[in-house]
């Protein structure tokens, strides 16, 4: 089963992507990027990766870009290389074409959601990564 870590400070945000992505994955949660960061490296740790990271930008403690970065140099002092690695969703409140560039260079992500995260993009997005199979397979 698909196994998805979602970082994201906001409580409500968090539950809401949880049941968004319940019939899809087994879902973690963390509040910042410290504590996702800590889940990440203890599950790669454990034998059992994460797929995916829903990750916020915007979080005390430490931010997505920050998260990301120390995620993807975790994964390369493992020898995993970027393709082989988890594929991160950045989750932001900004839109603009700047706003999303950024998303994908600073947090090397897969892709990019403007919260509120609607149910039909989420899934339009799992499907493009193909973390789930096309409604016609």
């Amino acid at each position: 089963m698909l196994r998805c870590l979602i970082v994201e400070d906001d409580e409500l945000s968090r539950e809401l992507l949880a049941l968004q992505m319940e019939p899809y994955a087994q879902c973690d949660l963390a509040e910042n990027g410290r504590e996702g960061l800590d889940r990440f490296t203890a599950a790669l740790k454990a034998g059992e990766p994460y797929h995916l990271i829903l990750l916020d930008i915007v979080m005390p403690e430490m931010d997505g870009f920050e998260a990301a970065k120390a995620i993807r140099s975790h994964e390369e002092k493992q020898g995993i290389s970027i393709d082989k690695g988890v594929q991160i969703v950045v989750l932001s409140s900004l839109s603009t074409p700047q706003d999303v560039i950024q998303a994908y260079v600073a947090a090397q992500s897969a892709a990019h959601l403007v919260k509120p995260v609607q149910p039909e993009k989420l899934v339009k997005t799992l499907r493009k990564l193909e973390l789930i199979p096309t409604e016609n397979a």
